[in-house]
């Protein structure tokens, strides 16, 4: 009996007049490494012990904190007037995560003609819930990619590395720790 309900449906989708597919799905990774390129999250195949991106160790003049470290993706049309640092350009709103996610997708992309530049950065939230994006000073993310978003197709982003500026075995007290300071985060 499924098989024949799919088939209908199927037939049904296929003969339907005035139906169009102008979106697409975008699927997009990420992962955190420290300085010398050790995982933070997600972590290795075989290291079970960290299991997302929050509560990590920060420190302030004030002393010891901890801050979850989430991700967000922009996707904007490269050839709006304004640029992509116009909002007005972005094709649609920032995707952001938190830090218990390490994948993301939206299955709602407008379709294009022309490749759309997805930009990937790194959003600390502080306790209490401020938060800190410009953090170029502290956490390098890869530059823009560029690509395409065909109608009813997934468009795969593949993994962007986001390099955080710490080492988690070094031998400084302050070194398993980042300078949230540093990044700008008050």
């Amino acid at each position: 009996m499924r098989g024949a309900l799919a088939i209908a449906v199927a037939s049904l989708l296929v003969a339907a007049p005035g139906c169009s597919v102008d979106t697409g799905v975008v699927e997009w990774a990420w992962a955190f490494v420290d300085r010398d390129g050790d995982p933070i999250f997600p972590s290795g195949v075989f290291d079970l012990g960290r299991t997302s991106s929050c509560a990590l160790p920060g420190r302030t003049d004030s002393g010891q904190v901890r801050y979850d470290l989430g991700a967000e993706l922009v996707i904007c049309d490269p050839e709006c007037a304004g640029g992509c640092e116009d909002p007005d350009c972005q094709v649609v709103a920032p995707l952001g995560f938190d830090c218990d996610r390490s994948r993301g997708s939206n299955p709602s992309v407008p379709s294009s003609d022309a490749p759309y530049q997805f930009t990937i950065s790194p959003v600390v939230t502080l306790p209490g819930g401020n938060e800190c994006r410009d953090l170029d000073a502290c956490i390098a993310a890869p530059g823009p990619r560029e690509r395409v978003v065909h109608p009813g197709l997934v468009t795969d982003l593949q993994v962007f590395q986001l390099v955080v500026g710490m080492d988690q075995g070094g031998p400084d007290s302050g070194s398993g720790s980042l300078d949230l300071q540093g990044c700008g985060c008050e």
